[in-house]
């Protein structure tokens, strides 16, 4: 089961300085001497978009306010049902929603211990 190839002494040695050497990180931004700049401000929030986080739970819960309002006991359990619903489509937007912001936090940090690695000095924000 020998191999043909020739046997090293030690493999991991043949690479030599290369094997010292730091790998380099992709850049993010371009190459500038100025700080990072901060996150532009976030423009206003389009109506669709506002109705689709806010408007389309809040009709949910209005349906089943609505349905309770029958009182028999069909329309207590759908009611508190379209209510839940209406909450689950709310919370699951707002987490949505802190991801997307936790995701642009991550990239400003990047940006900023690029900054660092560059400079030697973490940038003013």
């Amino acid at each position: 089961m020998d191999s043909k190839l020739p046997r090293r002494a030690r493999p991991h040695v043949t690479r030599g300085p290369a094997r010292a050497r730091p790998l380099r990180r992709q850049r993010l931004t371009p190459r500038s001497d100025s700080p990072p700049r901060s996150a532009p401000r976030p423009q206003s929030t389009p109506a669709v978009l506002r109705f689709t986080r806010h408007g389309i739970p809040a009709l949910a819960v209005l349906a089943g306010i609505v349905a309770m309002c029958f009182g028999t006991a069909t329309s207590l359990v759908g009611g508190a049902g379209l209510i839940g619903a209406g909450l689950a489509i709310w919370l699951l937007s707002w987490f949505y929603r802190v991801g997307v912001d936790g995701d642009r936090a991550r990239e400003r940090e990047e940006r900023a211990r690029v900054y660092f690695e560059r400079h030697g000095r973490w940038p003013e924000q």
